[in-house]
C-alpha cells in the first residue's frame, strides 16, 4: 500500500459505514455547490474562487475513495487469509486494525475460529483417550484416522497404517460387502455390529468386536469403525461356561450321590422297620407282650428316620430342580379332614385340642395332593410341637385375588410364639427360631423350608405372624387351580372333556376291557384286536374320562398309555390304585403299537419305596397272584437283610421264593425256572436291575413275568419312562 494513501486508510478504518457514506455524500454536495456557483457567477474573481473549491472537493473525494478501496481490500486479504489458517487448524487469530463492520465481521470470525478449534481439540482429545479404537477410512477401505486406542489394539503406530486397506488388519473383514450389510440393514443409522479376528503387527490374532456406521462428508462417504478388543470378555465368557459345565456336573453328581444316598440309607431302615414289625407281630402271637413297647420304639425311631431321610431327599429334589407336581381335582373338606385324622394323635401327646374350621361349600381343588397334605402336616405338627395344653386352629377359606380363586389355609396356635428376628430366619433350610428352641423342642428345621418350597412350586406362598408368649399362624395361600409348566406337548384330537364316552364294542357277555389313550388309532388298533380275541373294549380318550368309566364299568383290566397330555399315565394309575373301587383292577402299560399287532410294556408293573409297606406289598401279591398255588416268586435283591426279610413275608404267605444277590444271578434263576413275579432292586453289584430288565425284555420266554420294582432308590421321570418302554434305546 502506497505510504500516501496510510493516513486515508486509518481514517476509513475509524469510521463506520454511515459515516463513511456521510463524508461522501458531502464532499459531493460541497463539490456540486461549488459547480452551481460557477455557472451562476459572471464575476471573474467568484468564478476562479469556486473553481479552486471544486478542484479540492474533487481531489479530497478521490483521495478518501482510494483510501476506502485500500481500506476494504486490506480487510478482504486477511479475512480470506485466516478463513484458510483455520481450515489449516492454526489457531493464529484475525488481525485487523478496523472500528467499522469489517473489522467487527473479523472479531465474530476469530470467535468462531476459538470455538471450531476448541471443539476440533475436545474431540480429538476424546478420540485420543478413548478406550476403544476409533478408525475411519474411505470408501475403498483406505484408513484415514487411526486413535491411540486402535494403536494398542494392533500393536501398530497409526503412521504405518493411515492410506492401507483395513483388510491388513482385519483379514475376514470385506469393506464392499460391510458396506452392502450396513446399507441393506433395518437400522442402517446405527450400523453393524459383530465380532473378527485382528492381526496384530506382531503376527499375534486378537479377538475384537467392530461396530460399523456410515457418515458423509460432503460428497465423499466413510466408513466410521469403532474396535473393542474382547479377549478379556471371552475369557470370562469361557471361565463362566466352564464354571457353568462344572456347576451341572455337580448338579449330575449331587443327584447320583441323592440316589446312592437313598439306597444305602433306606436299605438298612427296610431291616429295621420290617424286622420290628414282624418280632412285634410274633410277639403278640407268642403272648410275650413285654417286648411289645421295645419293639414299638425301634419301629418307631425307624419311621422317625425315615421321615427325616425323606424331608433331606425333597430338599435336595427342589434345589436341583428335579422335584415334580401330580396335578388332580380332590375335595377340599375331605382332604382337610384326612390330615385332622392323621395329625390327632400328635396333637393330643401334650394335651391340645384340634378344632377343623372348613368354610362351607368350598369345594374342589386342584392341585398336587400330596404335596398339600405335607404342608398342612408339617404345619399342624409343627404348630403340636410348640403347644401345651392349648388350642390348635385349622381354618380354611375362599379368597379372591383380582379374578382369581385361592385357598387360604390358616393353622393358629396358642404357643410359645416368636419374636420377629425369630420370624426373619424361619423358612431357611436347616434353621428354628434360635439354638434354644433345638435343644427344647428338637427337629431339624426342614419342614418349613420344605413347606414354603412347595407352595412356591404351586404358585402360591406361606407367611407368618406370631407374637411372643401367644401364639403364632402360619397362612397357606394357594390357588385353587394349579396351573403347572410344563413342555408343550401336542393335544389330542378332541379332549376328554368334549368327547361323549361310546358304548362298548363286542360280545355283551364277553370280558370288558377298557383302553385309556390320547390316540384314537390306537382305539381302533386295540378294538379290532381284543374284540378278534373275545373281549370287550371301552376306550376312553383321557385320564379324567378313564378314571370315571372305571369306577362306573369295573373292567375286567384296563390298558394305560403313560404318556398323555394333561393328566399322564402314572398319575392315573396313583388315583386307580388309590380308589377302593379300582385298585383291584389289572392295569397293563401300553408301550408301543407295531406293524404286526400290538405291543406290550411287560417292564415295570408297579414301584414300591424301601422300606417297605407290608399291606401294600401284601395287596400287589394278590393282584399278581398265579391262578393255581402254589405260586413262585423271584426275589432279586443284594442286601442279605432285606432278601431275608422278603423271604420270610413271602414264604409266610404261602409263596415259593427263588433268591438271587444281583441281576446276573436273577438271570440264571430265570433259566432255572419261570416264575409267576419277580420282586426286583434297582441298585445292585454286577448287573443292576435297569441291565435286567434290559436282558429280560429280549428273552421272549419271561416276557409275561410281571416284575415290581422294589427299591430304595428315588426313580427319575426318564428311568420310569425307560422302563415302561416309552424311551427307544
Amino acid at each position: 500500500m502506497p505510504a500516501l494513501l496510510k493516513p486515508g486508510v486509518r481514517l476509513m478504518n475509524r469510521m463506520t459505514y454511515p459515516k463513511k457514506f456521510l463524508l461522501f455524500g458531502a464532499l459531493f454536495a460541497g463539490s456540486a455547490l461549488s459547480n452551481a456557483v460557477i455557472l451562476s457567477s459572471a464575476a471573474g474573481n467568484r468564478v476562479a474562487l469556486a473553481t479552486v473549491v471544486q478542484v479540492g472537493f474533487v481531489a479530497v473525494t478521490a483521495y478518501l475513495g482510494a483510501a476506502f478501496y485500500a481500506a476494504i481490500m486490506n480487510t478482504i486479504r486477511h479475512l480470506d487469509a485466516a478463513a484458510k489458517r483455520i481450515a489449516r487448524g492454526n489457531e493464529e487469530p484475525v488481525t485487523i486494525d478496523s472500528d467499522d463492520e469489517l473489522g467487527q465481521v473479523a472479531q465474530s470470525l476469530n470467535k468462531v475460529a476459538v470455538a471450531l478449534l476448541s471443539a476440533s481439540a475436545h474431540r480429538e482429545a476424546v478420540v485420543d483417550g478413548a478406550a476403544d479404537g476409533i478408525v475411519t477410512t474411505d470408501e475403498q477401505g483406505g484408513i484415514e484416522t487411526f486413535n491411540p486406542a486402535a494403536e494398542r489394539i494392533f500393536g501398530v503406530p497409526s503412521a504405518l497404517v493411515i492410506g492401507h486397506p483395513l483388510e491388513r488388519l482385519v483379514p475376514s473383514l470385506n469393506v464392499q460387502a460391510m458396506a452392502d450389510m450396513v446399507r441393506e440393514s433395518d437400522n442402517s443409522e446405527k450400523g453393524l455390529r459383530f465380532e473378527k479376528s485382528g492381526l496384530r503387527m506382531d503376527g499375534i490374532e486378537v479377538p475384537i468386536e467392530v461396530a460399523v456406521t456410515e457418515a458423509r462428508t460432503g460428497d465423499r462417504w466413510r466408513f466410521i469403525a469403532i474396535i473393542n478388543d474382547i479377549t478379556e470378555r471371552k475369557r470370562v465368557a469361557e471361565e463362566l461356561a466352564t464354571a457353568r459345565d462344572r456347576a451341572l456336573e455337580a448338579s449330575r453328581s449331587k443327584s447320583t450321590f441323592l440316589a446312592n444316598m437313598s439306597h444305602e440309607l433306606r436299605t438298612p431302615l427296610n431291616a429295621i422297620i420290617g424286622y420290628s414289625e414282624m418280632l412285634l407281630e410274633e410277639a403278640e402271637d407268642l403272648g410275650q407282650d413285654e417286648f411289645g413297647p421295645d419293639l414299638q420304639k425301634i419301629r418307631s425311631a425307624g419311621k422317625h428316620l425315615l421321615a427325616l431321610i425323606n424331608d433331606i431327599l425333597d430338599l435336595s429334589k427342589i434345589e436341583a430342580g428335579k422335584m415334580q407336581l401330580y396335578i388332580e381335582d380332590f375335595e377340599i373338606a375331605a382332604t382337610v379332614s384326612d390330615v385332622g385324622a392323621t395329625v390327632s394323635p400328635l396333637v393330643q401327646q401334650k394335651g391340645n385340642t384340634l378344632n377343623l374350621e372348613v368354610e362351607a361349600d368350598i369345594g374342589v381343588m386342584k392341585a398336587d395332593l400330596t404335596k398339600v397334605r405335607q404342608a398342612l402336616f408339617n404345619l399342624l405338627s409343627n404348630a403340636s410341637k410348640f403347644t401345651e395344653n392349648g388350642e390348635i386352629r385349622l381354618k380354611v377359606a375362599s379368597r379372591l385375588h383380582g379374578e382369581r380363586r385361592f385357598i387360604e389355609f390358616a393353622v393358629s396356635d396358642t404357643g410359645i410364639g416368636m419374636t420377629p428376628e425369630q420370624m426373619d430366619r424361619l423358612f431357611e433350610s436347616f434353621s428354628q427360631a434360635d439354638a434354644s428352641t433345638t435343644r427344647k423342642f428338637g427337629g431339624t428345621g426342614l419342614g418349613l423350608a420344605i413347606t414354603k418350597k412347595f407352595c412356591e412350586m404351586m404358585g402360591g406362598d406361606v407367611s407368618v405372624s406370631s407374637e411372643m408368649g401367644k401364639g403364632s399362624t402360619f397362612t397357606i395361600l394357594l390357588p385353587a387351580e394349579v396351573v403347572e409348566e410344563k413342555k408343550a406337548s401336542p393335544a389330542p384330537s378332541a379332549s376328554p372333556a368334549s368327547q361323549v364316552a361310546s358304548e362298548p364294542t363286542g360280545a355283551e357277555n364277553a370280558p370288558l376291557i377298557l383302553v385309556i389313550d390320547d390316540d384314537v388309532t390306537v382305539h381302533e388298533i386295540m378294538t379290532r384286536f381284543l374284540t378278534k380275541e373275545g373281549f370287550r373294549v371301552q376306550t376312553a380318550a383321557g385320564g379324567d374320562e378313564g378314571i370315571e368309566l372305571a369306577r362306573r364299568l369295573k373292567p375286567a383290566a384296563i390298558t394305560l398309555d403313560v404318556m398323555m397330555p394333561g393328566k399322564d399315565g402314572w398319575t392315573v394309575l396313583s388315583q386307580l390304585k388309590a380308589d377302593a373301587d379300582t385298585a383291584d383292577i389289572p392295569v397293563v402299560v401300553l408301550s408301543m403299537v407295531d406293524d404286526k399287532g400290538l405291543g406290550f410294556s411287560l417292564g415295570a408293573s408297579e414301584y414300591l419305596t424301601k422300606p417297605i409297606e407290608r399291606s401294600r406289598l401284601l395287596t400287589l401279591l394278590k393282584k399278581h397272584g398265579c391262578a393255581t398255588p402254589p405260586c413262585t416268586v423271584l426275589v432279586v435283591e443284594d442286601d442279605a437283610p432285606t432278601r431275608t426279610l422278603l423271604v420270610k413275608m413271602l414264604s409266610k404267605e404261602g409263596w415259593e421264593v427263588l433268591e438271587a444277590a444281583n441281576g446276573r444271578e436273577g438271570l440264571q434263576r430265570l433259566d432255572e425256572k419261570r416264575p409267576n413275579l419277580i420282586l426286583l432292586d434297582l441298585m445292585m453289584p454286577e448287573m443292576d436291575g435297569f441291565q435286567f430288565i434290559e436282558a429280560y425284555r429280549e428273552n421272549e420266554a419271561w416276557r409275561g413275568v410281571p416284575i415290581v420294582v422294589v427299591t430304595a432308590k428315588d426313580v427319575t421321570q426318564e428311568e420310569r419312562d425307560w422302563m415302561n418302554g416309552s424311551v427307544q434305546r
